[in-house]
């Protein structure tokens, strides 16, 4: 039964090389459009399905599981999985310098990120000490003017506002200048980051992250803000006690849990009880600008899951810092007038479709500077335009996607000349450290293995490419590049069930390390295929083993004028409830297909 996979594995990439040489002779000639259909359908979206289990199973939970190296334990989380914050290298340092100056009354200023981790860490830490009576400010940087973390000018705006001690959050690990101007101003700052250290650690008073070399804390995997947060943890023992301060520890776990899922960080360890406790809470949150963002984004009681902090909400909060100033979103998540709630959740909404709109723009310049795909000889994509900066994050991660290679996208800043990066990753290529081994041409960089920014001098840029191509060419393998979809398991047609989708509902929440399972089945004939949603998605109704289920496919209309009623099909898809019909059916949503019999 496996042997079609086996057979795309081996000889996807030439197979995919040819389709497309005879698709284009087809487009050319006009040759038969059922050819050209079934040329189309042969080389969908992924030559390999790496299936992971292919063996008969009794219970589809562990053996799904056991897939993927998990156990029932490691989700089932609970208390226990917390790690007392005490074990960050330098947080009793930072502890005690806070507490003194929350005491004294020194002026604490906040400095943190434009993007959803960052305004959800300054939301955090200011809750905080605006509780115990801090002299406390915030300052936000301008993605547009200020660029990444703290850098002099932004140390200079904190000592206007009086700072006698500065705490970034969610950056700081590679602000060596403005630390080193911060130190001979006498400003002392406590750092609380989770980005990787990729030299040696800036001079500061403390430095607070999972991820710096000498820190022994057990969870590396953190977003900004469970970092932030652990800070807060071990600071309210000394301003909060007993059932108090338990209970305001849990309140902030809302918007730990809309930062952490924002920031794609695995949903395993901590992460995983902070967005499970966080999604209960969010649902009920007494926040005025959370209540007004779920209501602009069409949640209300509805339940929410991790899904719509990472498609729903979280876009809403990072389109302030990509198309206008992040401090929109903080005002919106500290806000505490319904009435400026409401009027900053439209906003975020309004600004969402307009990022939305110039995101289809965008795709569209950039894949045509980037060309046909069988074209491509580099194993990394890097381009640069005149795109918004707030959308080339975006942009990068379209490409990175469609193109199964890292993709990096630049503008050019109002910076003085500067051109501003962004890059997306595939697995096994650390982009962050590939654009470290280019230092000698930038100005400035930092980010993740999946994900890097940067800046550097306009006449740089092609030094740069260069040397990143040469780079990623020597680290990436052609393997690699091959597009891979990992299929959980061959589902039994008996499981195409609502039981399943009820049992699949409890190993939520699902994102980067755990994700939504995806499943295959071949042999499944179509009954009947059709364009939806005002011709723009594919649903059809297909029958395997005697069953028949719906299956949509987003934005994928073409396949209705290409799959016929008879034609056999293998099909890879995630399963969920059918709520549209709301008759207890379940749904495939399709991933994949590839044709296995077309109809005569």
């Amino acid at each position: 039964m496996y042997a079609t996979l086996a057979s795309r594995q081996a000889h996807g990439s030439l197979l995919d090389r040819i389709l497309s040489r005879l698709i284009l002779l087809a487009k050319l000639r006009q040759t038969n459009s059922q050819v050209y259909g079934l040329l189309k359908i042969l080389m969908r979206r992924y030559p390999v399905w790496n299936v992971l289990r292919d063996d008969p199973y009794d219970s589809l939970i562990d053996a799904l599981l056991a897939g993927r190296g998990l156990t029932r334990a490691e989700l089932q989380v609970g208390p226990e999985a917390l790690h007392p914050p005490e074990q960050m290298q330098d947080m009793a340092t930072a502890v005690a310098r806070l507490e003194r100056a929350v005491r004294t009354r020194e002026k604490i200023v906040v400095y943190g990120d434009y993007d959803v981790d960052g305004v959800c860490s300054t939301a955090v830490l200011m809750d905080f000490l605006e509780r115990v009576g801090a002299d406390c400010d915030c300052l936000l940087p301008d993605r547009h003017k200020d660029g990444y973390g703290l850098k002099p000018p932004g140390v200079e705006r904190a000592i206007a506002k009086g700072a006698r001690v500065i705490v970034t959050v969610d950056n700081g690990i590679s602000a060596y200048d403005a630390l080193a101007l911060a130190e001979m101003r006498g400003v002392e700052v406590v750092v609380v980051d989770h980005h990787q250290q990729l030299a040696e650690l800036p001079r500061a008073l403390a430095i607070i992250n999972p991820n710096r070399r000498d820190c022994t804390y057990p969870f590396k995997d953190l977003a900004g803000v469970g970092v932030t947060f652990k800070l807060v943890q071990a600071l309210s023992t000394a301003f909060l006690a007993g059932e108090e301060r338990r209970r305001y520890l849990n309140e902030l776990l809302d918007l730990v849990a809309l930062g952490t899922v924002a920031d794609l960080v695995p949903v395993l360890g901590e992460n995983r009880l902070f967005i499970q406790r966080g999604l209960q809470i969010l649902q009920h949150t007494k926040r005025l600008g959370l209540c007004a963002l779920k209501k602009v984004a069409s949640y209300r009681d509805q339940p929410l899951d991790a899904a719509s902090l990472g498609f729903r909400l979280g876009p809403r909060i990072n389109v302030a810092g990509r198309l206008k100033t992040p401090d929109i979103a903080l005002r919106l998540l500290r806000s505490t007038s319904e009435g400026e709630a409401a009027q900053l959740a439209d906003e975020l909404n309004r600004l969402n479709s307009q990022r939305q709109a110039w995101q289809r723009e965008g795709i569209q310049e950039v894949e045509e500077q980037v060309g046909p795909e069988e074209d491509m000889e580099d194993h990394i994509i890097v381009v640069r335009g005149e795109w918004n900066l707030g959308i080339i994050g975006l942009l990068a991660s379209k490409l990175c996607e469609k193109y199964a290679r890292p993709a990096v996208v630049c503008t050019q800043s109002s910076d003085h000349g500067l051109c501003v990066g962004s890059a997306r990753s595939i697995p096994g290529y650390d982009i962050s450290a590939g654009i470290h081994s280019c230092e000698e041409h930038l100005k400035a960089h930092g980010g993740h293995p999946a994900a890097a920014g940067f800046s550097l001098e306009a006449d740089a840029f092609e030094h740069f490419r260069l040397a990143l191509i040469g780079h990623a060419n020597t680290h990436i393998s052609a393997e690699e590049l091959q597009p891979a979809l990992d299929v959980d398991l061959m589902l039994k047609p008996a499981d195409l069930t609502m039981d399943t989708v009820e049992q699949l509902a409890a190993l939520e929440p699902f994102g980067n390390g755990h994700r939504r399972p995806v499943f295959a089945l071949e042999d499944c004939r179509v009954v009947w295929a059709r364009q939806i949603g005002s011709g723009r998605h594919f649903k059809a109704e297909l029958e395997v083993g005697g069953r028949r289920c719906a299956a949509l496919w987003w934005n994928q209309k073409d396949l209705a004028d290409q799959v016929r009623p008879g034609d056999r099909l293998s099909a890879a898809f995630e399963l969920e409830a059918d709520t549209y019909t709301g008759n207890g059916a379940v749904q495939m949503v399709l991933k994949d297909l590839y044709l296995r019999e077309p109809v005569a």
